[in-house]
């Protein structure tokens, strides 16, 4: 008897393995070139990995200043390489501020398809491809929701954002952001998205460690090809939009391919041609768990067996 508590002790300590390697951990890998941070530009006063353009301003130390408390500017900031990854999570620390108690328009967070043109959408094109989430600061005509406001919109080059009303037909989520524009502490967005899952937009700016969750949408489909860029514009109304720093992870399970169907890093987050080495290592590193898991299987039926029949001689032997 005590064997077979034995072999089933082996059993379920087998199981448990399988069910833990099935599970995997969420794993990030930085992606430098989809990140900022000051000084922002190299010694030949250009930025690496971004474009920047319009009215934007760079102070090196402190911040990229996308429109200053000026009436009528736009500014932009894009990066040069597409962001490949399939699942990725974009926090950025930003600052919109200015005299006087109006103010306006607000900024916005771009993955698209076109980048680093000037337009009518926060200083950016309209009729986009892809996913825009804006920071609005000023009211329009949109009544029963609270400014600043917060909210996404997938464009697919035919839809025109509707300026007049806020964007209130374009939006697939969103949320008031009262006191984001006056805090005192750090204001962030977090941006975490999951290909087959889900959208979530996250804000801090009521504690310096208290996020809030804005909205999470269900699966949307962005371009293969897409672009991270940050715009802002003013009318008549000004503020400064200022980005203090952005960080881009990758983000995968840690273990050959996910249910989470994210992509390994390619070369545009390791360095140019590592990334088919990585993506070899990772297929043999799956072909490696598989036997472990076809060897772990039959070790636990076998063990079983053994067991039951060691017990069933035992019950024979007492007769």
């Amino acid at each position: 008897m005590c064997s077979s508590l034995l072999w089933l002790l082996a059993a379920s300590v087998g199981v448990q393995a399988v069910a833990e390697g099935e599970k995997g951990s969420m794993r990030t890998i930085p992606l430098r070139s989809h990140s900022l941070s000051a000084p922002f530009l190299d010694s030949d006063m250009q930025s690496r990995f971004y474009d920047f353009g319009g009215d934007t301003i760079i102070r090196a130390d402190q911040y990229v200043r996308l429109t200053s408390d000026r009436p009528s500017q736009e500014g932009w900031l894009f990066s040069r390489l597409p962001l490949t990854a399939t699942n990725w999570e974009i926090e950025v620390e930003f600052k919109i501020h200015g005299q006087g108690n109006l103010h306006g328009d607000g900024m916005a967070i771009w993955l698209t398809k076109q980048r680093a043109t000037r337009g009518p959408v926060f200083g950016s094109t309209d009729k986009f491809e892809g996913l825009g989430v804006f920071i609005d600061t000023y009211k329009n005509q949109r009544p029963g929701v609270v400014f600043p406001y917060v909210m996404a919109m997938l464009g697919n080059t035919s839809v025109t954002y509707d300026k007049d009303h806020d964007g209130k037909d374009n939006e697939i989520a969103g949320c008031s952001a009262r006191g984001i524009r006056t805090s005192s502490n750090p204001t962030k967005i977090r941006l975490t998205y999951f290909q087959e899952t889900s959208l979530k937009v996250d804000l801090l700016y009521k504690s310096e460690n208290e996020w809030t969750e804005c909205f999470e949408t269900g699966p949307l489909t962005l371009p293969s090809v897409a672009y991270l860029g940050f715009s802002a514009e003013t009318g008549e109304l000004s503020d400064n939009h200022d980005i203090i720093s952005v960080t881009t992870n990758n983000k995968y399970i840690n273990k050959g391919y996910s249910e989470q169907g994210s992509t390994m890093p390619t070369d545009y987050a390791m360095g140019r041609g590592k990334g088919k080495q990585f993506n070899r290592q990772t297929e043999r590193g799956t072909w490696k768990w598989f036997f472990f898991k076809v060897v772990v299987f039959f070790g636990v039926l076998g063990g079983g067996y053994v067991g039951w029949t060691i017990y069933r001689a035992n019950q024979r032997g007492r007769f």
